[in-house]
């Protein structure tokens, strides 16, 4: 039996629920599992990581809006297909992009950037690397 377990209390999905088909876990320490995913992370505004998977080595805050997210050598960030989206306690308005080896990012890391009306804020965001 596969067991699903969601963010605890951040709003990407309810308790058994999928997210784009991507079964994302939950753990009350700062360590998830994502048994279908290579990589999750749920990150604050001021780039630190709220919960991620073992395979996210770090995240950082560059700048307003600017995130950095290393992944660890299990994952290849050229190959990756990174999905992000704002957290629920974004404001309105707010955008979210990513990219994959930003030069402003360490080797092998996922850039995320995000803003509201078209200018960087800090917002917080879930990322997953199915």
């Amino acid at each position: 039996m596969r067991t699903k377990l969601v963010l605890a209390g951040l709003g990407v999905a309810t308790v058994g629920a999928t997210v784009g088909g991507i079964a994302v876990a939950a753990d009350p320490t700062s360590t998830v599992k994502a048994p279908y995913a290579q990589a999750a992370a749920a990150v604050g505004t001021n780039g630190v990581n709220v919960q991620r998977t073992n395979t996210i080595a770090a995240t950082s805050r560059t700048d307003t809006g600017r995130y950095c997210v290393e992944l660890t050598s299990a994952v290849d960030a050229s190959k990756a297909v990174p999905v992000a989206t704002l957290s629920n306690s974004a404001g309105w308005g707010s955008e979210v992009r990513v990219s994959r080896n930003h030069p402003a990012c360490p080797a092998n890391s996922i850039r995320v950037t995000t803003g509201t009306n078209g200018a960087p804020a800090d917002q917080p965001f879930y990322l997953v690397i199915p």
